[in-house]
């Protein structure tokens, strides 16, 4: 009994191991530098708000975005849903949504956003907004 036991256990353990292949293909590349972004407005509610911001984004152009954020019970960390539209050079624009979490230390919030773009790619990108300063930076990073 003990053999059959064991016999099972290698034979689980083998599998997992032979079906693991996915640990690596699953890979964050930055899509530009960072981005500063200057605040435009906040629209405050009991369940949260709504941060509105702009700043040049690299190959997006000039973007504008919408981060609305809902608070759970504690207040310390929520939802966010994430639009952005992007002015381009060449006079298209680019165009983003998403969904993800937030939390908040002290007077930063640190939101992370996956965003599907009109061109077909995705981005997990990582928004801190400190609210005593106003300052709000964007990290776009390539879902790969």
């Amino acid at each position: 009994m003990k053999y059959i036991a064991l016999a099972f256990f290698a034979l689980c353990l083998s599998g997992s191991v032979l079906a693991d292949d996915h640990g690596g293909s699953l890979t964050f590349e930055p899509r530009q530098d960072s981005a500063p972004m200057t605040l435009t407005s906040i629209h405050l509610n009991k369940n949260g708000g709504v941060i509105t911001a702009v700043g040049d984004m690299g190959a997006y152009g000039r973007v504008y975005t919408t981060y609305t954020l809902t608070a759970d019970a504690s207040g310390l960390q929520g939802t966010v849903l994430g639009e952005g539209r992007g002015a381009m050079e060449d006079g298209t624009f680019a165009s983003g949504s998403g969904s993800g979490s937030y939390f908040r230390e002290g007077t930063t919030f640190t939101m992370h956003i996956l965003f599907k773009i009109s061109d077909g790619t995705q981005n997990l990108d990582k928004i801190v907004f400190d609210a005593a300063t106003g300052e709000l930076t964007h990290d776009a990073y390539i879902v790969m």
